[in-house]
């Protein structure tokens, strides 16, 4: 047998992973608890008002790294984990390797690990070596992972050397771009002037979003509706004739 007997050529989708981002209030803890078997990873300490399964709340990436990795290799009734914030997740990461969690201030990424910036090569080492690969395991388990995000406004440059400025999903510098390439979906929740909530799925001239399911450019801010765009979406790309 060679490597070339394991080339795959059938459709293998796996459970969504992606990022729901949007502006303070417009429902995006609510969304992830609006899953039936879901599991609120809390460390943001957001979602006490909210009727829903989730976690104590995770003030340190141990706690958090912890947490994850039981959902990874332990049974549980669990489909769908909603990290509540990714920006949060990654600031206890870096609190982490900079060493100014607990009271800790004087410290900085710059002058962690022997200076010169080492802490933040050592923060990308643990995003691209820890954090992606144990989600990763957990999709592989059939578990859907929702990073749900705060937005902010940011200038991007495009292929073309033009820098716009779009909102984006608020996340520390150098880490917007692989958390969004690692994504099945970006989708920016919004509310129109009518008070309804929706989703913006694919990238607009002022937003950034993106999705890998062929969903509609707008849906609303409920899961059915997102999950059942997924499910079309699929169909129609896997059965194209149907």
């Amino acid at each position: 047998m060679t490597l070339l007997n394991n080339i795959i050529t059938d459709p293998a989708p796996s459970a969504p992973k992606g990022i729901i981002y949007g502006p303070p209030g417009v429902g995006k803890t609510s969304f992830g608890a609006s899953v039936s078997d879901s599991l609120i990873i809390d460390c943001e300490n957001g979602a006490g008002s909210i009727k829903c399964s989730r976690t104590p709340y995770l003030a340190s990436w141990e706690q958090i790294l912890g947490w994850l990795r039981a959902i990874e290799q332990e049974d549980h009734p669990y489909k769908v984990i909603a990290i509540d914030t990714i920006d949060w997740l990654l600031r206890r990461i870096e609190e982490h390797v900079s060493g100014c969690a607990g009271g800790k201030t004087d410290s900085t990424l710059n002058r962690s690990h022997g200076g010169y910036g080492n802490g933040k090569q050592v923060l990308k080492n643990y995003v691209y070596q820890i954090l992606l690969p144990v989600l990763d395991r957990i999709v592989a388990r059939g578990i859907a992972v929702l990073l749900l995000a705060h937005a902010k406004r940011t200038e991007i440059t495009d292929i073309d050397g033009i820098t716009v400025e779009k909102t984006t999903p608020e996340l520390p510098d150098g880490y917007l771009n692989v958390m969004v390439e690692w994504s099945d979906f970006v989708c920016l929740a919004r509310i129109d002037s009518q008070d309804h909530r929706y989703l913006t799925t694919r990238e607009t001239p002022r937003a950034l979003a993106k999705n890998r399911y062929h969903l509609p450019e707008s849906l609303p801010f409920e899961w059915n509706a997102f999950s059942e765009g997924i499910t079309q979406g699929l169909s129609k790309a896997f059965n194209p004739k149907s």
